[in-house]
């Protein structure tokens, strides 16, 4: 009976654990600026940050099932303002799926077609406002290469999470 008792503890504690360690936080709101220079500190590697705007599809994008690899999932654009307009914030990775924090899209659609799913599985429309949260992934592991006059890591974000804005 005791060992029973403590498998099904350390079960629970493990699940525990588990769920606690997969949830996405939410992370530091940036601004355009911001977010231009994260990947030129180490200090931002692994750190949560977010980006407020409104999701934009321009052309055609490659939408495939569930992708285990983050490199491979579907960037989706987010802008100032909805539609494409204003200043690009980010371009950031998104599961396609129906499912907490991804988006679906038919394999030919409008953006209106669209529909974006935040933290707690409800759809929303690419013309509200979303905070998408994400992980800075930086291979701080080798050196940093030059883009234009910047001195930047490889990497980028992964982990993304969507909540509606307000």
């Amino acid at each position: 009976m005791k060992n029973k008792m403590k498998k099904t503890l350390f079960i629970a504690l493990a699940s525990a654990m588990l769920v606690s360690c997969s949830k996405k936080e939410k992370g530091q709101v940036v601004t355009f600026e911001q977010y231009h220079t994260l990947n030129q500190n180490e200090e931002n590697n692994g750190k949560r940050f977010a980006i407020v705007g409104y999701p934009f599809i321009g052309g055609d994008i490659t939408v495939r099932g569930n992708a285990t690899n983050e490199s491979q999932l579907p960037q989706i654009s987010f802008y100032e303002q909805p539609e494409g307009k204003g200043k690009m914030l980010a371009t950031l990775p998104m599961e396609n799926g129906k499912g907490k924090n991804e988006f679906d899209a038919p394999s030919t659609f409008t953006m209106d077609q669209v529909v974006f799913y935040d933290n707690d599985g409800k759809p929303l429309k690419h013309t509200d406002k979303m905070e998408v949260s994400f992980t800075l992934d930086l291979q701080v592991d080798r050196g940093k290469t030059t883009m234009g006059d910047k001195s930047v890591y490889y990497g980028g974000p992964s982990e993304t999470r969507i909540d509606k804005a307000n």
